[in-house]
């Protein structure tokens, strides 16, 4: 069940979300939502995708470049919580049989589509395309705070005039091993980029309304 601390970040977002939306609503753009699911891998479940995986809910808004590249910004919030998970002990010293710790993800991230995408639909544009995305965020908890890679694929395709959906999964690598209050448990010194370091996973599905752009402006 969604901790009452979800509401009370929506609630906080969405009059933002209106006093800035003159802003927002240049030919181009998009606002929209992403529903899903939250996972982390770590020291607490190392190899185990969707493994304790809880709610996952953001505000996204999309520019637009062209009907190929768009830049994106999310700022969303998940949780985590692992329970009854026995770690080995560093000689003598025992650990937390799990923990818990609410997510605050802010990314901004460049996005390519594989075949020609508007909403609405053009009649030299696809109803659908798979993309890719990547760029740079920040992710944040009780006790941790710090950049990460967001790096993701999905697949977008038109639902109605200038709606569209999409259905996408991602990941935050992590530069640090302390998402779950355990930094190099064992003392292995082995601490690079690729190895030892906590990431973070989302899943989901999005549903955005693109305000109305004059396709000859385009090439259309």
């Amino acid at each position: 069940m969604i901790s009452n601390r979800f509401f009370t970040f929506w609630l906080s977002l969405f009059p933002l979300l209106l006093l800035s939306l003159n802003g927002f609503s240049q030919p181009g753009a998009e606002i929209g939502i992403m529903a899903g699911q939250g996972y982390y891998i770590g020291e607490y479940n190392p190899v185990s995708h969707f493994k304790y995986a809880k709610n996952y809910g953001s505000l996204l808004y999309r520019y637009n470049l062209n009907d190929r590249f768009a830049l994106r910004f999310n700022v969303g919030f998940s949780e985590i919580e692992v329970t009854d998970v026995r770690l080995l002990d560093n000689n003598g010293v025992l650990f937390a049989t799990g923990f818990s710790t609410t997510i605050r993800d802010f990314s901004a991230v460049a996005e390519f589509n594989f075949r020609s995408f508007m909403a609405p639909k053009h009649e030299r544009s696809s109803l659908w395309s798979p993309y890719v995305f990547a760029g740079v965020g920040y992710l944040g908890t009780h006790t941790y705070g710090g950049v990460n890679i967001p790096v993701g694929v999905g697949v977008k395709f038109n639902i109605w005039k200038s709606l569209s959906g999409g259905v996408e999964w991602s990941m935050r690598k992590l530069f640090a091993d302390r998402l779950d209050n355990l930094e190099d448990p064992w003392q292995t010194g082995e601490t690079n980029f690729i190895y030892n370091k906590d990431t973070f996973f989302v899943a989901g599905v999005t549903l955005t309304y693109r305000f109305p752009i004059d396709p000859v402006c385009w090439g259309y």
